[in-house]
């Protein structure tokens, strides 16, 4: 399902002052602002109908109409929980309200991150990472953590893929990259100047290029062929490294099952030939 307030909300950081103003009066005001016309929405958020029309091209719908239209059904199946505010951890807190609160954000991610992925798009790269020669990975600080567990996943699948732990091998990586390759970019904020560098090595090679990032116009968002996105609510003590790699993990099982499940027959006798038999609790040598 489509959700315009998510996408309202993801995009707002990089809108113009007006379309910023629009978009806070549709959050706050979700309900009012399916009755109203583009004309009456621009009169009620100091804007102009031209305006809101362009705020609706920007995040993905044909005009105002369908995007009222996902408005009113996203209201009507999700109410206005969906547009929440993320439960910061405050001082004074107990463990119990920590516990709380946490969960809640990590949760709201996930939920977040499903509303903004593409089934088409995640089958696409699913179906290429099936025929790719080898995935190249990339991911700097806590993406690169994602990009490791990436990999161990495919290992077991014996699919080719390689992961470096610091820049300058990435990009050593990208430069030896080609057409049969498939690389796969971890980045949330999508501005990370080291993994836009990779990227214009990658495209300039040819390669195709997936990137796991968060729904905004960034400059990977912009090189990627695919893009997978996701979202985080991200707290003070949170700041771009919880929420957000969990639901970078989460579309990475998504991606891992969807190609598991292109070779049904062939992943399962991998999952049994790969499984490493651990030893019981005191079941060793006396």
């Amino acid at each position: 399902m489509k959700s315009a307030l998510l996408k309202l909300r993801e995009l707002e950081s990089t809108m113009s002052s007006t379309e910023a103003n629009i978009s806070r009066y549709i959050r706050n005001n979700p309900e009012k602002a399916c009755t109203l016309t583009v004309r009456e929405l621009a009169e009620n958020a100091y804007a102009s109908p031209s305006s809101v029309i362009r705020l609706c091209h920007a995040i993905g719908f044909k005009g105002f109409k369908d995007f009222r239209e996902v408005l009113l059904l996203e209201l009507a199946m999700l109410g206005r929980e969906l547009n929440h505010k993320e439960r910061d951890v405050a001082l004074g807190d107990s463990m119990e309200t920590i516990i709380e609160k946490v969960t809640f954000n990590n949760i709201r991610s996930l939920e977040d991150t499903q509303h903004l992925l593409n089934p088409d798009t995640l089958s696409d790269c699913a179906k290429l990472l099936v025929t790719c020669r080898t995935i190249l990975l990339f991911g700097m600080g806590s993406s690169l953590c994602v990009a490791k567990d990436t990999y161990l996943k495919f290992l077991r699948m014996n699919k080719p893929c390689i992961v470096n732990e610091d820049w300058h091998s990435q990009l050593l990586q990208a430069k030896n990259s080609s057409p049969e390759d498939a690389a796969i970019i971890f980045s949330y904020g999508g501005q990370t100047k080291e993994m836009i560098e990779c990227m214009n090595v990658l495209k300039k090679n040819q390669t195709p290029c997936i990137a796991v990032t968060r729904y905004a116009l960034s400059s990977i968002a912009k090189l990627a062929d695919y893009c997978l996105y996701t979202a985080a609510n991200e707290t003070l003590f949170r700041n771009g490294a919880m929420s957000s790699r969990l639901s970078q993990l989460n579309v990475v099982d998504i991606l891992y099952t969807g190609f598991a499940f292109l070779q049904h027959d062939y992943a399962m006798k991998q999952l049994v030939h790969t499984h490493i038999q651990k030893e019981e609790p005191g079941g060793g040598e006396p």
